[in-house]
């Protein structure tokens, strides 16, 4: 089990840490090649939407046809599909590029979380959820920071190439990954009519929270060089550091996540988080002195994302082994799916007046303050199940 957790692992750190390098000057690129910001928002809406359709269609697939297939697949479309988009500058065509690589990229994220689930026990999925958030968090600062440098150094669009061309050895790790799998037919995995029914409350609160923060962090947290660029003028090399700063604070709670919900409760401690990340939302409202804003931005996104591991290492516990990938799936269709619809709105607030993005971080801000709610609903109903509370023992070591 640790060999193939290690392997896992290696995976998330190369997808990571080479698409935050891409991703950190993607969108500087089209501002280069002349694209307006309902352009942009247009091309970044295309990619969730692939996010959600396609990342659906592959979590399926993995649990019928075998979840290291999808990963292999995953780690050769998405190189071919960034390159390809460093090329292009026909609008159609980048963003039917775009609808396919942010499928594939997508798949990473939930085929692995799913395949974690299905090789660990209860006594160490908490600490190895932990442990694979803060990997790809720590190689998101890694990547932001190298691709903002790079793209100052080298280019935006061949730093683009670079870091896809830096991505095609994520195959390695899973052609050595070795597991037994189990299949299910199709028409079984949506088949819900099984579950108890603290399974499918679980997978409620789960379905409604995702997509209610979904839509709040949809509306700017892909086009956090946007604005930094548009509130602050900053170069790609100061983008870097100020989105690397908030993943490093991430990245460091988020290994500690089981430690943290352990001590304090893990229920309690994503309520807390959630309900901080309130007042941090309104500060961005009307701040606009650059590192003041810097700092805040990160304290956001550090208490929005540190209990991630803890939430889904509760909630997978729920799902059977044979639904894993699916529901996975289903979240991150729903997750995209809003997220696609955020995008596109980004473009008609903000346009081309720097003042739009008061009125983004408002709406913002209303929708995570929604979604504290729905996370308190589920503190209240689960915080005594002895699922959780197994999970998170205190007096469990490790």
């Amino acid at each position: 089990m640790r060999k193939r957790i290690v392997l896992l692992l290696t995976y998330t750190f190369i997808t990571t840490i080479t698409i935050s390098m891409y991703r950190v000057v993607y969108n500087l690129y089209l501002r280069e090649i002349g694209f307006s910001n309902h352009l942009i928002g247009n091309v970044t809406s295309a990619q969730l939407w692939g996010s959600a359709i396609i990342g659906l269609l592959t979590a399926v697939l993995a649990d019928t046809i075998g979840k290291k297939k999808i990963l292999f697949l995953s780690a050769i479309v998405v190189p071919v599909s960034g390159i390809a988009l460093a090329f292009v500058v026909d609008p159609t065509l980048i963003i039917v590029l775009s609808f396919i690589k942010g499928g594939f990229t997508v798949t990473a994220f939930t085929v692995v979380m799913a395949t974690m689930t299905s090789i660990t026990k209860t006594g160490n999925r908490a600490k190895v959820f932990g442990l694979n958030f803060g990997i790809n968090m720590a190689s998101g600062v890694i990547g932001n920071f190298i691709g903002g440098a790079f793209g100052d150094l080298f280019g935006l669009q061949t730093t683009l190439i670079i870091s896809m061309v830096a991505h095609l050895p994520a195959i390695i790790p899973v052609i050595r990954l070795e597991m037994t799998e189990s299949r299910s037919k199709l028409k079984e995995l949506f088949n819900f009519s099984g579950l108890q029914q603290d399974q499918r409350k679980v997978l409620t609160y789960y379905f409604i929270s995702t997509a209610t923060v979904g839509f709040g962090a949809g509306l700017f947290i892909h086009f956090g060089n946007l604005i930094f660029k548009d509130l602050f003028n900053m170069s790609a090399t100061a983008i870097g550091i100020a989105l690397s700063i908030a993943q490093l604070g991430t990245a460091a709670g988020s290994t500690l996540s089981h430690k943290l919900g352990k001590r304090f409760g893990a229920l309690k401690f994503n309520l807390t988080m959630q309900l901080l990340v309130i007042p941090l939302m309104l500060s961005l409202v009307i701040v606009r002195e650059p590192i003041l804003f810097t700092i805040l931005y990160a304290f956001r996104f550090v208490f929005m994302n540190i209990t991630n591991p803890i939430m889904t290492s509760i909630i997978f516990s729920y799902v059977p082994d044979s639904k894993l990938s699916t529901v996975s799936g289903i979240n991150g269709f729903l997750n995209n799916t809003v997220r696609a619809v955020a995008a596109m709105i980004f473009g008609f607030i903000v346009g081309t007046s720097i003042s739009g993005y008061t009125e983004l971080f408002l709406l913002s801000t209303a929708f995570y303050a929604a979604n504290a709610f729905i996370i308190f609903l589920f503190y209240r109903d689960f915080k005594n199940e002895p699922r959780v509370l197994e999970l998170y023992d205190s007096k469990r070591t490790g």
